[in-house]
């Protein structure tokens, strides 16, 4: 039972609410609209569907599947791809804004070819060499975490430099990737045909927003370090303080 819950009948025959208010006393719906919301946003629904995240994960295997039955199978690579990367990277457990960050590089990515909007925007290319290093500095960087190659940002911040040290490293992978991915593209171009390289200033424009979005990765990442937050999926005060009953439920729940 919910605090706002109607009327019952206690032990002794006194007419109570679910939160302990006396029956007739007006009923907020603050606490019930805080716990919808925790559950949608914050909350566990499923080990396989988890959060909105999921269901974003699950646009791109779902529109592979289209644009692959109307025959475009450009598109279901484009799509594919992305996919399994989104995929891949929540079996990494992340903290849920480095993994909201990498779905929306993922989705400029992955649909913008799908749909052709590098051709329809002229900012769009921009924001894709922007978020897509800006997530995966973070990300690269706690991957390396995970394996004792760096500090863990949540658990061994001392010292400012450590931060400053993190935030750098971070930046550097970042940068990586945005290299990495500028390499990519000469590849598919002349192995396989595409049309991603341009020029050599369309490549130096990329290098550009690949390290100013690394630098916002590293940034991002210095700045959940200083916080102290766990460099896992669920912090561990929002668990305790959006996700646990409310005093009346847990109260009621004593008395049963």
């Amino acid at each position: 039972m919910t605090p706002d819950t109607p009327p019952h009948i206690a032990g002794d025959g006194q007419a109570i609410s679910g939160s302990g208010r006396r029956a007739g006393a007006p009923v907020r719906p603050r606490g019930r609209v805080k716990q919808i919301l925790a559950t949608i946003f914050v909350g566990d629904w499923h080990p396989w569907l988890r959060d909105p995240l999921d269901l974003v994960r699950l646009s791109f295997p779902v529109g592979a599947l289209i644009f692959a039955l109307q025959g475009d199978w450009d598109a279901f690579i484009r799509l594919l791809i992305p996919g399994a990367l989104v995929l891949l990277i929540r079996a990494l457990d992340l903290p849920r804004p480095v993994d909201l960050l990498f779905c929306i590089a993922m989705i400029f990515q992955g649909w913008g070819n799908a749909l052709h909007l590098f051709q329809d925007f002229w900012w769009y290319d921009n924001t894709v060499h922007i978020t897509l290093p800006a997530s995966l500095a973070p990300i690269l960087y706690i991957g390396f975490s995970r394996l004792d190659v760096v500090p863990d940002p949540s658990q061994r911040v001392h010292r400012m430099s450590a931060v400053v040290g993190m935030g750098l490293i971070a930046t550097c992978l970042g940068v990586t990737a945005a290299s990495g991915y500028e390499i990519y593209e000469w590849v598919v171009d002349h192995w396989f045909g595409q049309h991603l390289f341009i020029g050599e200033t369309d490549t130096i424009t990329d290098l550009a927003d690949g390290f100013l979005g690394a630098a916002i990765g590293g940034v991002f990442l210095g700045v959940w370090a200083v916080a102290r937050y766990t460099s896992r999926r669920l912090p561990a005060r929002l668990e305790r303080d959006v996700l646990r009953p409310s005093s009346s439920e847990r109260a009621r729940r004593a008395t049963r």
